[in-house]
């Protein structure tokens, strides 16, 4: 039997490269759900690979980065070049990926290509792809959310769901069941992520409850909602609230409003901004932490177009979630998670009240999380179950 090849077609990108290239508009979250999915694949006995475009915006310094191998969790990693020229910046990012492709194109009738999430940059690469005789599949993570119209922005994505969906005639991976709405391509696979094998850390031990909100910081994940409940449970000064730690990292447009929190610390909860970190000072800040936050508002245009992997990666660590109701959260983690049903500042307050009151049932809640998210997402489970997947006549 043929040893089936995987290509994962990504913007994924190690921590060495990120800061070598100076982006800081990169997505954690997706590079570590690209890494720990090849890892897993990988582990199946599949040749695995990540292609990378190796990019982020541009700053205008004209600072230019040859393509380049490394590897992100072990799984070789080609990173395609970077200029930091407008314009030209995007155009080297639709070469990017061909020269691997047709380093492989011999072996093309037994490699599968998997396209994480639908980008223009990535077509040429697709139909080269196609037409060498790559089989394709696509790993559908966010949904258009504007797709009707006569809009330029519906246009495009019009456009770019009919040039992807074509190409990918081998199916698709669902972040979220609610996506298979979003694609007529078959067969498809529901997949939430991997949990992490290693034993999680106790919570809920100290005098303080540590809360993380991580990722994109903006109106879209909740912040906003997080910060004026902050700023209400100040005026009121409660005696429970003093014990609230808020830590927050990451980047993006409601950053500034934790930025004045923490510059006036003085009533709890105390906010601390970490910005961006590393995966090494994540791994060492998650260790703290008590609850975990996805708040993604459950009005929100993201509300059922994604899934928040973050849920599944905090779960598995040992950390409570405190998770607005969307997607297939309440699927996922059942009875091991605390939900917000609705989009309310005074509903925040009172779930956070009740985890602080009752520190050793927001553990039990806690530990039937990380046993829901094991049941699901299991490294040796989801692995195979993307084998079969993605690679049905070898399974």
């Amino acid at each position: 039997m043929i040893r089936p090849d995987l290509l994962i077609l990504c913007n994924a990108l190690a921590d060495d490269v990120r800061v070598h290239r100076g982006i800081t508009t990169d997505s954690p979250a997706a590079t570590r759900k690209v890494a720990m999915m090849a890892d897993i694949i990988r582990s199946t006995g599949v040749r695995t690979r990540i292609l990378s475009l190796g990019r982020g915006r541009q700053d205008g310094s004209g600072r230019y980065f040859r393509s380049r191998v490394g590897r992100i969790r072990g799984v070789p990693t080609v990173y395609g070049p970077l200029l930091h020229r407008p314009i030209l910046s995007e155009l080297l990012s639709f070469w990017a990926p061909i020269p691997a492709l047709w380093r492989q194109r011999r072996h093309a009738r037994t490699t599968l290509l998997l396209i994480y999430n639908r980008m223009p940059a990535y077509l040429p690469a697709i139909w080269l792809a196609r037409l060498l005789g790559y089989r394709l599949a696509l790993d559908l993570e966010d949904g258009e959310t504007v797709l009707r119209g006569w809009s330029t922005g519906a246009l495009r994505a019009r456009v770019l769901t009919l040039l992807t969906d074509r190409a990918c005639t081998s199916g698709a991976l669902l972040a979220c069941r609610a996506l298979s709405d979003a694609t007529h391509l078959q067969p498809q696979l529901a997949y939430y992520g991997v949990v992490s094998p290693e034993v999680p850390a106790p919570r809920f031990e100290g005098p303080n409850i540590n809360l993380l909100l991580g990722g994109t910081v903006a109106p879209s994940t909740g912040s906003d909602l997080l910060a004026h409940a902050i700023e209400v449970l100040r005026d009121r000064d409660e005696a429970w609230s003093r014990s609230l730690r808020l830590h927050v990292t990451g980047t993006g447009e409601s950053l500034s409003n934790f930025d004045h929190l923490a510059a006036t610390n003085g009533r709890g909860p105390v906010v601390t901004v970490h910005g961006r970190l590393d995966n090494a000072g994540y791994e060492e800040l998650l260790m703290q932490i008590d609850v975990g936050l996805a708040l993604k508002p459950n009005s929100g245009a993201l509300a059922h177009t994604t899934f928040p992997s973050k849920v599944v990666e905090m779960a598995s660590a040992g950390l409570l979630v405190l998770s607005t109701d969307i997607s297939d959260v309440r699927e996922v983690l059942g009875e091991g998670a605390i939900y917000l049903e609705h989009d309310s500042s005074d509903l925040l307050i009172e779930r956070l009240r009740a985890i602080t009151e009752n520190p050793q049932q927001s553990a039990v809640i806690a530990q039937r999380g990380t046993q829901a998210a094991a049941a699901r997402c299991a490294p040796n489970q989801a692995g195979m179950a993307l084998r079969r997947f993605l690679f049905p006549e070898s399974a």
